[in-house]
Formats: C-alpha cells, sequence, structure tokens
C-alpha cells in the first residue's frame, strides 16, 4: 500500500508538472524544447492522463501556427516557434532517456516508438507546407551531425541514430508525403548536434522494423 501511494504521489507531481508546463508554453513564455516533455507522457499508465496530455499538445501546437500566421515578422523566429522544431529536441530528449540503455532492446525500442508516435502522431494530423517532409529531412539531417554533448562516445551516438531511424520509420508509415522533396532545409539547435558531416550514419533497422 505505500508504494503504491508513492506511485500515485509521483504521478500527480508529474500531473501539476504537466499542468504548469502546458501554461507556460501556450503564453509562449518557455523555448520550443520545453514542449518536447510531451512526448515522454506515453508512458504514463493512466490512459486519461495521456488524453489530456494530448490535448494540451494539440492546443500549443495551434497556438503556435496561429501565432506565425498572425505575426508575420514571427518568420524569423521559426527556429523558436514552428511546433515542427520540436522533433530535434525530442529525438535527442529520447535518445538520453534513462531508461533507453540498448539500442538494440526490443522493449524499449517499443518505448521509444511509443513517445515518437505520441508527439509525431499530433504533429502529422495535417501537412502544412509539406511538414511531413521537413520532419522526415530533419531527421535524416540528424544522422549527419554527433551529439553536441558527447561527440565521441560512440554509445551515446548509436542511441542517437538510433531513435532517428525509429522516428523515420513512424513518419513514412504515417505519411506517404513524408516522400516529397522539403520545402526548406532545417536548421538543427548547435546545442544538442555538431555541425553536420559529409558522410551520413548508416546502421541496421531489423530491430527497428520489428517495433513498427
Amino acid at each position: 500500500m505505500q508504494k503504491e501511494n508513492k506511485i500515485d504521489e509521483c504521478y500527480q507531481v508529474r500531473q501539476i508538472f504537466a499542468q504548469k508546463l502546458h501554461k507556460a508554453l501556450v503564453k509562449l513564455l518557455l523555448p520550443l524544447e520545453y514542449m518536447a516533455i510531451f512526448a515522454l507522457c506515453a508512458k504514463d499508465p493512466v490512459k486519461e492522463r495521456r488524453a489530456h496530455a494530448r490535448q494540451c499538445l494539440l492546443k500549443n501546437i495551434s497556438i503556435r501556427r496561429e501565432y506565425i500566421k498572425q505575426n508575420p515578422m514571427a518568420t524569423e523566429k521559426l527556429l523558436s516557434l514552428l511546433p515542427e522544431y520540436v522533433v530535434p529536441y525530442m529525438i535527442h530528449l529520447l535518445a538520453h532517456d534513462p531508461d533507453f540503455t540498448r539500442s538494440q532492446d526490443v522493449d524499449q525500442l517499443r518505448d521509444i516508438k511509443e513517445c515518437l508516435w505520441f508527439m509525431l502522431e499530433v504533429l502529422m494530423t495535417k501537412n502544412e507546407n509539406n511538414s511531413h517532409a521537413f520532419m522526415k529531412k530533419m531527421a535524416e539531417n540528424i544522422k549527419l551531425t554527433r551529439d553536441a554533448q558527447s561527440p565521441d562516445e560512440s554509445k551515446t551516438n548509436e542511441k542517437l541514430y538510433t531513435v532517428c531511424d525509429v522516428a523515420l520509420c513512424v513518419i513514412n508509415s504515417k505519411s506517404a508525403m513524408c516522400n516529397a522533396d522539403s520545402p526548406k532545409d532545417p536548421v538543427l539547435p548547435l546545442k544538442f548536434f555538431t555541425q553536420p558531416e559529409k558522410v551520413i550514419f548508416f546502421h541496421s533497422l531489423f530491430y527497428h522494423n520489428k517495433v513498427i
């Protein structure tokens, strides 16, 4: 009973945090990277809380898109406003998830896929300005970089590319429009990714195909 109460308290704290996060994001008081945290809501075992988090995510995305439409000068700040730019932050966040310890563990990959799906499914509800291809291009471009926080650690970079591969599988499975040319070249946050290199980092999709 004591353990159950502790778990309940943990989720209550998480819910309060999510509500505060949502309110700050809706008012555009927090950087876009904080919206990536919503991907972790896929792990919440309570269906109602996951549904509530999805509604918060929908509202945040809608407000940002509407703000860009209503404020022409906002195009100069797309990196901090455009909802699709949450994708690289989400990929980096999931690559550093403490629960993600092995790149070839099928169960862990399924968890990563669920977190990616939670965010991407909402982002891909509409294909505005060929945004599906834009998000795919972001994931592909990340595979040309290294993790800026640990550029020389092979395991860290392997996890980063693995999350990219799973994200690409999710995007490809969700939309046929993602194979079109991206209307613009994405800008990746240098805080998390090094400058692109000429060689793309390929690795097997054997495990990733098992989780999609």
